[in-house]
């Protein structure tokens, strides 16, 4: 078998984005299997009351996979029955779950066979609360849930391989529990691998060499994407900043569609200011190795030591605007965020009406962790410091100090000038245009397109 897809998501974007990556294989002339892991999947949509739920009315998830893989086989996809365990194994998925650990920082380190699957459980989890710190005791019998769905995928997985010999396995995104053991099997094992994800927009699918939370990957990506661009792609880059400040958001929510236009703080006389703009960074919690701040560990350490720099200082003032998003994350970010205080520092909380993009304008120095205003600040002429990793990191657009030391003599330097315009275009470009347009899927109806009605692009 030359491909072989293996999906335990039932929800209809991640399923159908698989299934066109399967029906493209089978095309293309290769010997394409697909298998669909029937497992009690906390981190699927199927579990969980949504619009996707809505949208299928009453069919069930399973007549959705049933009918998504008689489509796969009339274009030529074998359709492959997952593998059922033997008892020891599933007495051994059993013990693995009992002994679960009760700490953050064991689960993180927690595998199964040498498979990274307590990492991947962390992730989930974090997802799952939209705490960045979840009390693993509050949720354990959710943690167990996710560490057999992680085995079991695991372990079918490896028993697909072992069967069918594949040259290549294809899965969903590599990072949530109910998909890491496919991955982590097929490393095992030897096997090519590559990760499908969801594209910039709803249209569109990414397939990738790499997981899609390799920011070093990912950052080669940005510049492959801009030497094969055509003749337009300086006025595609213009366009994602200026369509982001217009609100009209990039495949995303707009978050600044409740703020007030040109809306700022009170200027404060004879200081400098320095404004932070947070970031809503749970998805990256939990990804090992895959980001490396250079720095500071995490945000919150960068957060409290701008704050002590700030308020041992007479010609500076610190402004954080929190990322609006954080009014649906957990209690205890929220209060950790609203705790904020210090000499010459003051918070904007995340319901504000206050402008986030004025705010640019209003500022001396913008100071981010890694989100894109970081990038969307230098677009509009603000000189920005990066004080973690960041997917514009190296494209010359940013100053990303390498020590503390270095991140204070940025911020004290009155003479500190925005970096070139034109530094900013390959991140935009490629957040606009990225991903492969959809042929076989429709997204918009949530289904293959069978072949019997399918008219080629």
């Amino acid at each position: 078998m030359d491909v072989l897809v293996i999906q335990s998501f039932a929800c209809p974007p991640y399923l159908g984005t698989t299934g066109e990556i399967a029906i493209n294989a089978a095309v293309a002339g290769k010997k394409t299997g697909f298998s669909f892991l029937y497992v009690d999947n906390p981190d699927d949509h199927r579990t969980i009351a949504n619009k996707y739920a809505r949208k299928l009315g009453k069919r069930s998830w399973k007549d959705l996979v049933w009918k998504f893989e008689s489509i796969l086989r009339n274009y030529g996809v074998t359709t492959l029955p997952d593998e059922l365990l033997p008892e020891k194994t599933r007495l051994t998925i059993q013990d693995y779950v009992e002994n679960a650990p009760h700490s953050l920082r064991e689960l993180r380190a927690y595998k199964y066979k040498d498979a990274d699957l307590g990492l991947a459980t962390v992730s989930s989890l974090i997802s799952h609360t939209l705490s960045s710190h979840p009390d693993p005791d509050e949720h354990y019998p959710y943690i167990q849930r996710l560490l057999r769905c992680s085995a079991i995928v695991y372990e079918k997985a490896r028993a697909l391989i072992l069967k069918y010999n594949p040259q290549k396995i294809i899965g969903f995104n590599g990072r949530q529990a109910s998909v890491k053991g496919i991955f982590e099997a097929a490393k095992q094992l030897g096997v090519e691998v590559q990760y499908c994800e969801r594209g910039i927009t709803h249209y569109r699918y990414e397939l990738l060499e790499k997981p899609p939370h390799d920011f070093a990957y990912l950052r080669e990506q940005i510049k492959i994407y801009w030497q094969e661009a055509g003749m337009d792609r300086e006025e595609l880059g213009h366009t994602f900043y200026q369509n982001r400040r217009q609100g009209e958001g990039i495949g995303s929510t707009n978050f600044t569609s409740e703020q007030q236009k040109d809306l700022v703080p009170r200027q404060t006389a004879n200081h400098r200011q320095i404004v932070y703009y947070s970031s809503s960074d749970d998805e990256w919690a939990a990804v090992g190795d895959l980001a490396k701040h250079p720095i500071f560990k995490n945000q919150k350490e960068a957060v409290k030591s701008v704050i002590t720099w700030v308020s041992n200082r007479m010609d500076c003032y610190l402004t954080i605007r929190v990322h609006p998003h954080l009014q649906k994350k957990s209690l205890e970010d929220r209060n950790w965020w609203n705790s904020l205080t210090g000499k010459n520092v003051q918070v904007i909380p995340p319901d504000s009406k206050v402008d986030s993009y004025a705010l640019i304008d209003w500022a001396d120095v913008v100071v981010t962790y890694g989100s894109t205003i970081g990038v969307e600040a230098a677009y509009w002429g603000k000189a920005s410091v990066l004080l973690g990793e960041s997917l514009y990191s190296g494209l010359g657009c940013v100053y990303q100090p390498r020590s503390e030391a270095e991140v204070y003599q940025l911020l004290e330097n009155d003479a500190l000038a925005p970096l070139p315009q034109e530094t900013c275009l390959p991140y935009g470009y490629y957040c606009l245009c990225r991903g492969i347009r959809y042929k076989y899927y429709n997204p918009y109806a949530l289904e293959l397109i069978p072949k019997e009605n399918f008219k080629g692009s």
